[in-house]
């Protein structure tokens, strides 16, 4: 039987395709189905592409801050993150040219729509803007990452809401709402509520919904300022994975995957611990994705739409290419079809008791094997391994839905915690993580192998990130009641509308302006947060907190207690109290503090502190002398280029003459401050654009009315 509708659908996007290309006006329009958004909130950054297919998403440019510790998935592969990917099936299906298909397995592209289809075009609304910032005169300028209008969100406390609907060559139409949060307890994920409608004449039967994911293709915010030595960078590619929910008694449905030690490598290496600085663990969270809802059975009427904990039925890992088929009884002869439908799991199934009808693959981290690739479909080579999860098999009749909704995030250890862990593993002082349920393995299976050569003070190492298990299930159980309670957990608070931070003779200055956030019910104040310079290996600590009665119009602080010269960075959050009785929120925040959003206050420009101005020569200091270029002080103060001489107490106004022992003339200063400051740096570069060399210089300082004096200063390279 012809199909005449899918058919002239399927002529009908050729005609356009084929306009598109001919015409250099229409094919210079972004088409619906190619137009992107990006979630930048919390610790998981996403690409979304409105017709649900792989992209190509970087964040690194203009503002990434290393010090919050976010992951940026690239969106290259059809990873499930954002709502990528979803491969549909059905049995006995009539493509758009009239031939049969035993078997269908489509993703959100393919050979009869190169580009896909979207029946409504991506919306992507955020809830606050950045604020307008300006950091020793000059604008910070960032283009905010979606449109500003919170009436767009409803009930909804989420502080992103991207929303679209696509189609499958099926005939199934796929509604997408991605949300993510800002406030601190629950900033580490991102939801995707998916519902897929039947919009075909037909009944679609054996109907799966497949997903894809894992972090391999990702950038990581911090691990590279300072960059690690030479065979210390880890690969995201070298991890263990594992499903929690396929056996009886599990209360969450869970896929995660951790650093695993590489088995190249002698020793043990797991959390890719950096021995050259300190031994920080470069590796110490999870990548994770929790089933919060799927549909038992196909509905048309929401209120019949009833969770099944046992969905995803089925669960595997495994390299696409590398899962093993044998078509021998397989009556579609479809692999992709075989491993969907859970006899990849039942040729590698999880060991233990598992729930009755479903098909979970074996966990990697449970092969009694030290090797993360000691399984069929594991390879060390170019390792891409997924975790993989099939939902059905449904009965898609015409209209019927089916409702599914996960989160993917990024939990772990602390960056703090990895840097003080790898710390004491390095100085063999590392003591066991309290509370472990298993002494030997931790929060790792109990029949978790380690790596050959693997040390006592290594195991603890890895005891302390298996301690991140913990951390996902509870990240996830954030996410489950965020889910059921209806998107309505205790809101953030708005970011300062407006930020000034200026370095003045009498400090660093910070003005700021919010009164949204003052006008919250449970407004509980500020906090300014400062580091010094900006390294992965350097964190912010609070300088300022205030109470509810902190309320102006416009604020101010005066940080007095800062380093002449050094790089500083600032930023400034506003607070709110969870009441202890608020029935949004889960039991565990309770009666906690949440503050406005980390990632809306853009520092991305430092402040060096000036020094008061006065005028008696006899006080100008130069500051180091002697200079030596490998002072490790000079990095740590944020010298990042480890480049400069600094001259403190000098007159508001004063000229600095700088000359070599032999009087040849190497550089003039104007030191000329309208913030009567004291103070003026000098990159050591000459007159004529080269940097000095070795050996004694000497710096004449002349003020207006002729008054002249000298010193000599020491430059080791």
């Amino acid at each position: 039987m012809i199909n005449n509708k899918k058919y002239n659908w399927s002529l009908l996007l050729l005609i356009i395709v084929f306009a598109a290309v001919s015409n250099p006006n229409i094919s210079a329009q972004t088409q619906p189905e190619l137009e992107k958004a990006v979630m930048k909130l919390g610790h998981v950054w996403c690409g979304v592409t409105a017709n649900g297919d792989k992209g190509n998403f970087d964040y690194r440019a203009g503002f990434f801050p290393n010090d919050y510790d976010i992951l940026g998935m690239r969106g290259q592969y059809r990873d499930a993150w954002a709502g990528a990917g979803f491969r549909l099936t059905t049995t006995n299906w009539v493509d758009p040219v009239d031939s049969l298909h035993a078997v269908a397995v489509y993703g959100p592209t393919n050979e009869f729509m190169p580009v896909g289809k979207v029946v409504v075009p991506m919306t992507n609304y955020i809830r606050y803007k950045y604020p307008h910032e300006v950091v020793d005169f000059q604008e910070v300028e960032i283009e905010d990452f979606g449109t500003h209008d919170p009436a767009q969100f409803g009930d909804y406390t989420c502080d992103q809401l991207i929303e679209v609907t696509s189609e499958n060559i099926l005939g199934v139409q796929i509604q997408r709402k991605i949300m993510a949060w800002s406030q601190n307890f629950n900033d580490d994920y991102i939801i995707v509520d998916a519902t897929f409608t039947n919009v075909t004449d037909d009944t679609l039967h054996d109907f799966y919904i497949n997903i894809e994911s894992n972090g391999n293709n990702s950038v990581r915010s911090n691990g590279s300022n300072p960059s690690p030595a030479s065979g210390e960078r880890f690969d995201p590619a070298t991890t263990w994975q594992h499903y929690y929910g396929g056996r009886v008694g599990d209360t969450l449905r869970v896929f995660y995957e951790y650093s695993a030690d590489e088995p190249d490598i002698p020793g043990d290496n797991m959390g890719a611990p950096a021995p050259s600085q300190g031994g920080r663990l470069l590796n110490a969270k999870f990548i994770w994705y929790s089933i919060l809802h799927a549909s038992g059975e196909a509905y048309e009427n929401p209120a019949d739409d009833v969770d099944d904990f046992l969905q995803p039925k089925v669960t595997y890992i495994g390299k696409s290419n590398l899962i093993p088929y044998n078509d021998e009884g397989d009556e579609f002869g479809d692999k992709n079809f075989w491993a969907i439908r859970g006899a990849y799991s039942d040729f590698f199934p999880m060991s233990g008791e598992t729930w009755p009808g479903t098909y979970h693959g074996g966990n990697s981290d449970e092969q009694n094997s030290a090797d993360y690739s000691s399984h069929p479909a594991g390879t060390r080579q170019k390792n891409d391994s997924k975790m993989w999860s099939s939902f059905g098999p449904y009965t898609m009749a015409p209209g019927k839905k089916v409702h599914l909704v996960y989160a993917s995030g990024y939990t772990g250890l602390s960056l703090e915690t990895a840097k003080e862990v790898g710390n004491k593993w390095l100085n063999k002082t590392l003591e066991e993580p309290p509370g472990i349920p298993d002494p030997r393995t931790g929060y790792f299976p109990p029949n978790f192998v380690y790596p050959p050569g693997t040390t006592d003070m290594d195991k603890r190492k890895n005891r302390w990130l298996s301690t991140s298990i913990d951390s996902v299930m509870q990240a996830a159980y954030r996410a489950k009641w965020n889910f059921e309670i209806g998107y309505r957990i205790p809101q953030a608070p708005p970011p300062p509308t407006s930020i000034e931070i200026t370095g003045l003779g009498t400090g660093v200055e910070i003005r700021w302006v919010d009164q949204e956030a003052e006008m919250m019910p449970n407004f509980a104040g500020y906090r300014i947060m400062r580091r010094i310079s900006n390294k992965d290996t350097v964190f912010y600590e609070e300088i300022y907190s205030s109470g509810a009665d902190d309320k102006a119009e416009e604020h101010l602080y005066v940080d007095k207690n800062v380093l002449i010269g050094a790089q500083y960075y600032y930023y400034i959050q506003a607070k709110a109290k969870i009441a202890e009785d608020d029935p949004y929120a889960d039991p565990g925040t309770r009666g906690k503090t949440i503050y406005s959003s980390r990632v809306l206050d853009p520092n991305i420009y430092w402040i060096n502190p000036p020094h008061f101005s006065q005028t008696d020569l006899s006080e100008i200091r130069i500051v180091p002398n002697p200079y030596n270029i490998n002072d490790p002080l000079l990095v740590e103060h944020g010298f990042t280029d480890q480049r400069a001489i600094q001259f403190f107490n000098l007159p508001g106004k004063v000229t600095i003459k700088i000359f070599t022992e032999n009087g040849d003339h190497v550089q003039t200063l104007e030191h000329d401050s309208p913030v009567s400051s004291g103070y003026e740096n000098w990159n050591m570069i000459t007159r004529n654009q080269q940097v000095i060399n070795s050996g004694v210089y000497i710096a004449v300082f002349e003020k207006p009315n002729g008054e002249i004096s000298h010193q000599k200063f020491l430059v080791i390279r």
